[in-house]
């Protein structure tokens, strides 16, 4: 395969060398003759009166924006660089070198030739690399679905992207050839890299005829029979379903139109050179099934763009990069390609109602996002179920449905649902208020002290266990309307006068203009997407519970006063006002609790804590009886996996392999000690990791050892708790949740020295139990909790920590509040 063209010319090492701000003035000089300024500023949206060159040289070429139209950044990146490395702007390499060199900076044709024929005397060898997710770390019966229907056309390996525990990979083990579950953050195009050339590798796919690339995205909906045996007669050296012009981003530019179906072959033989010139190429077959056969296979090209794939830092460029990009690479290097639609439909019809029309002529799959995403407003999506019966019978609709209702963000699915055709024709789409007309409208709207919002927490789309505390004291009482303002997951609670409604969506926000009290986890106005204003509602922080770790302003390193001019004598003056705050006040466990909280949600002064308690902790310390059903399920839940014996519940804050925050790697022998340690003891490991964690890093490692008591089996962090006799962390401010109860806390610090300027506190002088930097000092310190010795700190930590551990935090809680509406009523 053959190397980057001058990547390791003198005058680029040279270049590499300059400081940033000196390399960036210099980059500006080389290429400003090779900017065509009126076309860059015409063609590229927030270029504005900002310099062309300099915008350009900061942010155009990492978008992908041609500086003229003779000039492609991603195809001469492509084609001349290593399409992984990001560290220099192709422009660059070419005014340096690639000029000199004659590089190519866009395809010489788009001309290609007749096509690869498969055998025909002999069933086809066809590989299909099939790339998962799923959120909730599941492998969907519509997953299983697909890959047994490829599964009848060829040998599938499935790499699913982020942690799967062995039974849900076990769903596929008897329809694939080979299965992982490993987290890359890369998207589908990362599985198919990381398959291609590492767990199949290319010297095994070179024994098939042909490789089909396959994302879970759609559903199927009819058998693929027909699909390959058309395909298998066509002479093409990479296939389809179907092309797009134009990208899911720009509906509305005119290169993009195709304003009625065009016949592929027209495609091939008019239009594409036409498509070069474009000032974003955007002509692309869907890569959610893409085949290839032995000519490109083989290619250098190719497989040097497969092998590049690394996480980018938006899907937008995931697109532009490796979707588009490789049907640009192959088609400018005169590769043949077909689809099995013998027309480019409109725009993106995988998007539109011309689905339904692909769906007559054939199509077999049905797109995730055309049902709940909806781009482009579709309306009547309601009766997708009847519109594809009425197509194909035998449809399973219903398994579809299921997963809609189980893995797609609900808020979402039902705004796509509830667009509609009035009786003039006129497509009506629910619309949420703009921020400025919400601030308008809050200014005037007459707020209802009766109504109290519920708003879920905006990263794991729950309620939080401090608000659920909260609804569970007042879901009975007719004379408080309850609103429960969801985002991605459904949420069913019961009650007198419980309302649920998606936070973003008409009816949503008309609840949160109207209502007297709020109740948001952390920073209320990134919590509700709405500019909210503490003097014209009562706002109250509940929080997610005590904490270790900086979080909010905490981050941020102090500020700096400019440099004084002459002597001062007076204290200097703010040089701006303090803003309002947002909130009326801040749920804290004490002094110590409440100084933290206001550091963190600055600009809230100390009047805005209030020292009720954390409602959340009567989870832990109230009669057990009075747990609300759904939580006192989970606790009998990890009861009955314990048998009897105490349970050691590990629980980390957020890794990521490969980052300052690693996981400890576990050694063999460090595993086996955890499980002489819980033999010995009569306890059993259980592990929590934190929601929305992909890799889980730490499943990974003690899977086979460890219960998992993840967020995804047991929602309520407090149920896990509950059952917990010792808990063990690093930083997590479970911990010190947990410490309430007055039973044992471990910490296992193996990063500290790195970790330590993101915590709030000295660990070693603070955590209320032992801490731990390596592995060797965690046997002693679990050794001493396991025989009832506490740390000599610890009462004294928790008393600093928490004033009240009665039981009753929710009861002092609606006090203030009642308090709140009462002053409001007036």
């Amino acid at each position: 395969m053959r190397a980057p063209a001058g990547i390791d010319h003198p005058l680029l090492h040279e270049h590499r060398l300059l400081p940033s701000g000196q390399r960036l003035r210099r980059e500006m000089e080389l290429v400003a003759e090779l900017i065509d300024l009126p076309y860059y500023r015409t063609n590229t949206p927030g270029v504005g009166d900002l310099d062309p060159v300099e915008h350009f040289c900061r942010r155009g070429w990492r978008e992908l924006r041609k500086p003229s139209q003779d000039f492609d950044v991603w195809w001469y990146w492509m084609a001349h660089l290593d399409p992984a490395d990001d560290s220099l702007n192709p422009l660059v390499h070419y005014a340096l070198v690639g000029r000199e060199l004659g590089l190519s900076t866009r395809p010489a044709t788009t001309k290609a030739g007749p096509g690869h024929r498969l055998p025909t005397t002999r069933p086809v060898r066809r590989a299909c690399l099939v790339a998962g997710f799923d959120t909730d770390g599941v492998v969907d019966p519509s997953v299983v679905s697909l890959i047994a229907e490829l599964s009848r056309h060829g040998d599938v390996f499935y790499l699913f992207d982020g942690y799967l525990d062995a039974a849900e990979l076990a769903k596929v083990e008897d329809i694939t050839v080979a299965s992982w579950a490993i987290r890359h953050g890369a998207y589908d195009f990362g599985s198919y890299s990381r398959l291609a050339s590492d767990l199949v590798g290319w010297d095994r796919l070179a024994t098939y005829d042909e490789v089909v690339l396959v994302n879970d995205s759609c559903f199927v909906v009819r058998p693929l029979d027909e699909v390959f045996a058309t395909m298998a007669e066509r002479e093409c050296d990479w296939w389809g379903l179907q092309a797009t012009k134009g990208i899911v981003d720009a509906p509305s530019l005119p290169p993009n139109r195709i304003t009625s179906p065009v016949p592929v072959d027209t495609v091939r033989s008019e239009l594409l050179d036409g498509f070069e010139d474009d000032p974003v190429y955007n002509f692309h077959l869907g890569s959610y099934f893409l085949a290839f056969r032995r000519p490109v296979l083989e290619s250098a090209e190719f497989r040097r763009l497969i092998e590049s794939v690394v996480p980018q830092p938006s899907k937008r460029l995931i697109v532009l990069k490796y979707e588009i990009g490789l049907t640009h690479l192959l088609v400018g290097s005169g590769f043949t390609f077909d689809t099995f639609m013998d027309r480019v439909y409109p725009f993106h019809p995988m998007f539109s109602d011309w689905y339904f029309t692909m769906l007559e002529r054939g199509f077999p799959l049905l797109k995730r996002f055309l049902l709940y995403r909806n781009h482009y407003d579709v309306p009547d999506l309601a009766r997708w179920k009847e519109r594809v019966l009425a197509v194909v019978p035998d449809a399973d609709v219903d398994q579809i449905e299921q997963t809609l209702l189980r893995a797609t963000p609900d808020d979402q699915l039902q705004r796509s649902m509830a667009i509609s055709v009035d009786d003039d024709g006129q497509v009506v789409v629910p619309e949420v208020v703009s921020v400025e007309e919400y601030r308008r409208r809050n200014r005037k709207t007459a707020k209802r002290p009766d109504s109290w919002v519920f708003a879920v927490d905006r990263r794991t789309h729950r309620l939080p266990d401090n608000s659920r505390a909260i609804f569970e004291a007042v879901k009975d009482d007719p004379s408080i309307t309850k609103i429960l303002l969801t985002r991605s997951r459904r949420l069913e609670l019961s009650g007198a006068n419980v309302i649920t409604a998606p936070l973003l969506s008409p009816a949503g926000r008309e609840h949160l203009l109207s209502s007297g009290t709020v109740l948001v986890e952390e920073a209320p106005r990134p919590t509700l997407d709405a500019p909210v204003l503490a003097k014209h509602q009562t706002i109250v922080v509940v929080r997610r519970g005590l904490q270790l770790e900086k979080s909010g302003r905490t981050l941020q390193g102090p500020r700096r006063m400019p440099a004084s001019r002459g002597a001062r004598t007076d204290p200097p003056a703010l040089a701006h006002p303090l803003p309002p705050s947002v909130v009326t006040g801040l749920l804290v466990a004490s002094d110590l609790d409440q100084l933290a909280t206001l550091a963190t949600h600055w600009p809230a002064s100390f009047e805005h804590g209030w020292r009720t308690g954390v409602p959340a902790h009567d989870f832990l310390l109230g009669e057990e009886d009075a747990l609300p059903a759904d939580l006192h399920a989970q606790l009998e839940d990890v009861r009955r996996q314990l048998r009897g014996r105490r349970l050691l519940l590990f629980a980390p804050t957020r890794r990521a392999s490969g980052t300052r925050r690693a996981p400890h790697d576990f050694s063999k022998s460090e595993i086996e000690s955890l499980q002489v340690w819980c033999d010995r003891h009569d306890f059993v490991l259980g592990l929590r990791e934190v929601e929305n964690d992909l890799e889980r890093a730490y499943s990974t490692q003690l899977g086979g050892v460890a219960l998992d008591l993840s967020p995804r089996r047991y929602p309520s962090a407090h149920a896990v708790l509950r059952a917990a006799g010792v808990v063990l962390t690093d930083y997590s401010g479970l911990a010190l949740d947990f410490a309430a109860t007055g039973k044992p806390v471990v910490s296992f610090a193996h990063d500290l020295e790195t970790a330590a300027d993101s915590l709030l506190y000295d660990l070693h002088h603070f955590f209320p139990g032992p801490v731990a930097e390596t592995f060797e000092a965690l046997g002693p310190a679990l050794d001493l909790v396991a025989e009832g010795i506490s740390a000599p700190h610890h009462r004294r930590v928790r008393d600093m920590l928490i004033d009240h551990r009665d039981g009753h935090n929710t009861e002092r809680v609606l006090e203030r509040l009642m308090t709140q509406v009462e002053g409001a009523g007036r």
